[in-house]
């Protein structure tokens, strides 16, 4: 399965950074990774229609994870979600899970396992600790 990480943030840096860092440690030419952070015109904020462009150009076979850090970047992934046809929406995932931790995890996941509920689950774990 081709994968998608559709990263979102206000911060067009921070999103671009996470990319990096995750194209630089994971190795699979089965997972894309989408910096979508900040406005069309490179401003703070978040644009849906960044995110439907980008599962637009993407491979049609493509799973699309989506991270999000806060706000207007979750409620933007969401309206993009239901701005895409019928089918891609049957393949895109709004993951509640940390924005850096969250889409590392997926990406390694996703580059060794084609199952979806297991790339969730493990990006939702990513952000756990467990310090005491």
């Amino acid at each position: 399965m081709k994968t998608s990480l559709l990263l979102l943030s206000h911060s067009k840096e921070i999103t671009d950074g996470i990319q990096k860092m995750i194209e630089q440690m994971q190795t699979s030419n089965d997972v894309s990774i989408y910096s979508l952070g900040g406005t069309t015109d490179n401003e703070i904020g978040s644009d849906p229609t960044k995110i439907v462009d980008a599962v637009n150009e993407a491979s049609k076979e493509d799973a699309f994870f989506v991270f999000a850090d806060i706000g207007s970047a979750v409620i933007n992934a969401e309206m993009a979600r239901d701005m895409l046809e019928e089918e891609q929406q049957e393949r895109y995932y709004l993951v509640d899970a940390p924005l850096v931790e969250g889409a590392f995890a997926a990406a390694i996941t996703a580059g060794t396992s084609d199952d979806v509920q297991q790339i969730i689950t493990e990006a939702q774990k990513a952000g756990k600790k467990d310090w005491e």
